[in-house]
């Protein structure tokens, strides 16, 4: 027998390989296995298993096998090989992408976590004193008594707590009367949590409703001899109560025997989402994201992969989670860019989820308040089925209030445009007086993105990259978010001298110190990824801001997805156009998202909730029919306007980036590329460019893109793949191809 081996060696290929006698039982579809490589010895996973060989050369056999069983089941392998085609992606990266690097990297070793432990073999002080063959000193007396109530404690802590050494207590084991033991702890991400059980609630009419649709395609899961069924966009506008439907759904999927995996976008996997799923389901909810430690996550895994935990709730990485039985994938917020991987291999866990779905014979849901229009688009030709919640969940919360402040009249007879318009001036005052909470919104971080001197117009930019630094005015440094390059902030202008120096433009941190001059009385916290770079500062920010410690919350996107605050009856956008004069097509699309998805934090609880954004375009359609929560009608307005430019959703649009350190190399290959590309597209797909990158420059890297719209991606991505092996990249310049790309950066 012979294995298909992908090894760690980055070949983009797999290699035949003998499977000895002794393993033949153990080597299957899915296995890790050392081989020899070369003269060296790698790590790999054993694509397929087959009789026969097309290799001519003598071949070499697996040295060994590393664990009982599988790692992957034959479903996540065939993902796998249609990921690593679809994303044009190395197979080794997909695989690294599966399996997680504290999976990967435990050697062959298995990465658990041991602890020595000691326990009393005497059960009391009766007992004690019926054993008169055991002769103990005072202080070895002492320690037992200690331990006869304990049971089985951590070793150091006991000789901590007793002030002794653990070779005192050896001293007892070896009399007999003590057992020292080593147990694997478990780290356990939710360690030191106390979550109160919760009870499935009542559902209203809508609810009702689309959960039947949803118990409809669970069924037909469950039954094989049906096709796999379709996925559902469940459009529920915010605060339906789409979780409830979610939760409903996975016990539902829980009694049928099967598993159920729950995407969330990175910045709205809060404590309080997490608390929500294992609250209802306890400790069979396993959590998979990038802030666990490595220890952390190994052990989450092997929880899921031993099938201990049954539900699983993470960002884009957990739709790998190896899940046995799989009955439902949930993808909550299913428009969010963040379920996009911006590096090899480049997928979108929500395209991920729906392609695992169908393998595994899952239901699916597709959970949003703001669609994204290609899921949208997918209801409307009838690939998807729609169960619609146009309703908020209780009757006493009403839909908030959507003032659009001009900021154009704001600024008229001022020197400089103001940061707070007079009306949110007002609306945050009225809600500091009766006690009621607000969320500020924007989404930069620093104090001030440009620093230019007047007198001269130098302006401080990034060396290595195309744009400028940004001034945190915590520390005076600045910094360049892009590629993290930092120097102090110089007092005078360097090139000629003025003292002068402007900071222009906002972020975060100058939208709090203006804030605290404007409200000196109100207790006021930002949220950015600054202040949250430290484990644990996200929750601990939140749970203040739940226990009304904070009157006034400021952040960037991290504070506008899966919060629910009764208290907060007010929020502010403060530059509401900062992602609609992106250069991109889907800027009027995200710009609309961003506002429903931050006025839906409003008026969560008795309190009615206003919401103010704040624009130099109230005209633009996403902004206006953002303001009155019509989704159907900018849907509609913004597809027939893709639909005339030939953009996805009614074509696919394949995003090439090159880069090299010189830009006469990658503007040479970029023409070279175009050109060929164009020769033989024949009418089968679109090429426009190339042309430099929005980010021209990053790490010292030029960029430059060639955009191709088709509908018949895999022509072309077979053109690309053949173009590339006749006109390779030069040294020097690289190439990313990213297909369905959703950043254009």
């Amino acid at each position: 027998m012979f294995a298909k081996v992908a090894t760690d060696a980055a070949l983009d290929k797999t290699f035949d390989y003998i499977i000895p006698p002794k393993f033949e039982s153990k080597v299957m579809a899915g296995s890790r296995v050392i081989v020899p490589f070369g003269k060296r010895t790698l790590e790999g996973y054993v694509l397929a298993t087959t009789s026969t060989t097309e290799y001519s050369g003598k071949l070499r056999e697996i040295t060994e096998v590393i664990g009982d069983r599988p790692w992957m089941s034959n479903h996540i392998l065939k993902l796998v090989s249609w990921m690593a085609s679809y994303y044009m992606a190395p197979i080794e990266l997909c695989l690294k992408a599966v399996i997680p690097a504290p999976i990967r990297n435990t050697n062959k070793g298995d990465g658990f976590q041991s602890r020595l432990y000691i326990e009393s073999l005497i059960e009391d002080e009766e007992e004690l004193a019926n054993r008169s063959d055991l002769k103990l000193t005072e202080r070895q007396h002492s320690l037992l008594s200690a331990l006869f109530d304990e049971g089985a404690i951590p070793l150091a802590a006991f000789a901590e707590a007793q002030k002794t050494t653990p070779s005192t207590l050896r001293k007892l084991e070896d009399k007999g009367i003590v057992k020292i033991f080593e147990k694997t702890e478990r780290r356990d991400p939710l360690a030191g949590k106390n979550f109160l059980p919760s009870k499935p609630l009542p559902l209203t009419e809508d609810q009702a409703k689309a959960k039947k649709i949803i118990s409809d395609s669970i069924k037909q899961a469950c039954d094989i001899e049906q096709p796999p069924p379709k996925p559902i966009l469940l459009f529920g506008v915010t605060a339906s109560g789409k979780t409830e439907v979610f939760l409903q759904s996975i016990a539902e999927v829980l009694a049928a025997g099967k598993s159920a995996i729950v995407l969330v976008p990175e910045i709205s996997l809060t404590p309080q989402t997490i608390q929500r799923f294992a609250s209802r389901f306890g400790k069979i909810t396993a959590v998979l994201h990038s802030k666990l430690s490595n220890g952390e996550r190994h052990d989450e895994w092997h929880r899921i992969y031993t099938g201990e935990a049954r539900v699983v709730v993470g960002p884009r990485s957990a739709v790998f989670a190896p899940v046995s039985n799989l009955g439902l994938i949930i993808v909550d917020e299913e428009h969010e860019p963040s379920y996009k991987q911006e590096e090899a291999p480049r997928y979108n866990a929500r395209d991920i989820a729906v392609m695992r779905a169908n393998y595994e014979h899952a239901a699916i849901i597709l959970g949003s308040a703001t669609p994204s229009l290609e899921s949208w688009h997918n209801t409307q030709n009838g690939k998807y089925i729609i169960a619609s919640m146009p309703n908020r969940a209780s009757k006493q919360m009403s839909k908030p209030n959507t003032i659009i402040v001009d900021m154009r009249l704001e600024a008229l007879g001022k020197q400089a445009p103001p940061v707070f318009s007079k009306d949110l001036i007002d609306a945050i005052k009225r809600r500091l007086t009766t006690g009621e909470q607000i969320m500020l919104f924007l989404n930069r971080r620093g104090y001030a993105p440009h620093v230019t001197c007047p007198a001269c117009g130098y302006t401080e930019e990034c060396e290595d990259c195309a744009t400028g630094m940004t001034y945190h005015i915590d520390d005076g440094r600045l910094r360049c978010h892009l590629c993290g390059i930092e120097k102090t902030c110089p007092s005078i202008c360097p090139k000629c001298g003025s003292e002068n120096y402007r900071f222009t433009g906002i972020g975060t941190q100058r939208i709090e110190a203006i804030a605290k001059k404007l409200f000196p009385n109100a207790k006021i916290q930002r949220m950015d990824a600054d202040i949250t770079a430290r484990k644990h500062s996200h929750e601990e920010i939140l749970a203040r801001f739940r226990a009304r410690e904070i009157d006034i919350l400021i952040g960037t996107q991290m504070i506008t997805k899966g919060l629910d605050f009764p208290n907060v009856s007010l929020a502010g956008i403060l530059n509401a156009d900062s992602a609609l004069h992106i250069p991109d097509f889907r800027a009027g699309e995200r710009t609309f998202q961003l506002i429903a998805q931050m006025a839906g934090r409003t008026g969560r609880g008795l309190l009615p909730g206003d919401v103010y954004v704040q624009t130099q375009t109230p005209e633009a359609p996403a902004i206006k029919f953002a303001a009155t929560e019509n989704f159907e009608a900018f849907a509609a307005q913004e597809l027939n306007d893709r639909k005339e430019l030939d953009y996805p959703p009614y074509s696919r649009f394949i995003c090439i980036t090159l880069k090299s350190e010189s830009n006469d190399a990658v503007c040479a290959y970029a023409e070279t590329l175009a050109n060929q590309l164009d020769k033989i597209a024949d009418g089968r797909y679109r090429v426009l460019g190339p042309a430099p990158a929005p980010l021209e420059r990053i790490k010292k890297y030029w960029r430059h893109q060639i955009s191709i719209f088709t509908n018949r991606t895999n022509l072309v991505l077979a053109y690309l793949k053949e173009i590339q092996k006749i006109l390779p990249p030069p040294n020097g310049v690289s190439i990313a191809i990213d297909n369905d790309a959703m950043n254009t950066m």
